[in-house]
């Protein structure tokens, strides 16, 4: 029963390589165009894919006790709760660990360098642009890509889309 619950590594060990683990991967997670990480935060997507793993290997029986995995999970949580309270408390980390917004469209023009940096093409933005019931570029005032991967769009007269 202690090999199935024991820890098999020392508990500081355990610490720090999760720790390590999940800092470079939060950064590598942040890498992804908002547009593929959709409404969930880089934080958030990087917490389920890494329970995702660690519970897998617990479940295939891996060379890791389960009292590891256990503490492994449980730091990852840990983590993932203490990166969201820092950047409920510290407008700094919220920049550095969330996607903003990305401006598409200005005064009826569309701003070429932040669409190519986004991979947006001009027939994806007009395609959102017809969902709005718009035909022609010049009718909007702004359209940008919203921190969770959608588009939104302002038209210039103010008026709502057509439903």
């Amino acid at each position: 029963m202690d090999e199935i619950f024991g820890l098999t590594k020392p508990l500081w060990e355990i610490g720090l390589r999760a720790t390590v683990v999940y800092i470079a991967l939060l950064l590598l997670v942040r890498l992804v165009p908002k547009r593929n990480a959709g409404q969930i935060s880089p934080n958030d997507l990087l917490t389920v894919i890494v329970i995702g793993g660690i519970g897998t290997e617990a479940i295939m029986g891996g060379s890791t006790s389960v009292g590891d995995t256990l503490l492994l999970i449980a730091i990852v949580v840990a983590w993932a709760y203490l990166l969201d309270a820092l950047e409920y408390r510290i407008p700094a980390v919220q920049k550095l660990l969330r996607h903003r917004q990305t401006m598409l469209i200005d005064r009826g023009r569309m701003i070429r360098p932040n669409m190519r940096r986004e991979l947006v093409t001009e027939q994806e933005l007009m395609a959102v642009l017809r969902e709005e019931g718009i035909d022609d570029v010049a009718l909007v005032k702004s359209a940008c890509l919203e921190a969770d991967g959608e588009i939104s769009v302002i038209r210039k007269d103010g008026s709502p889309p057509p439903r």
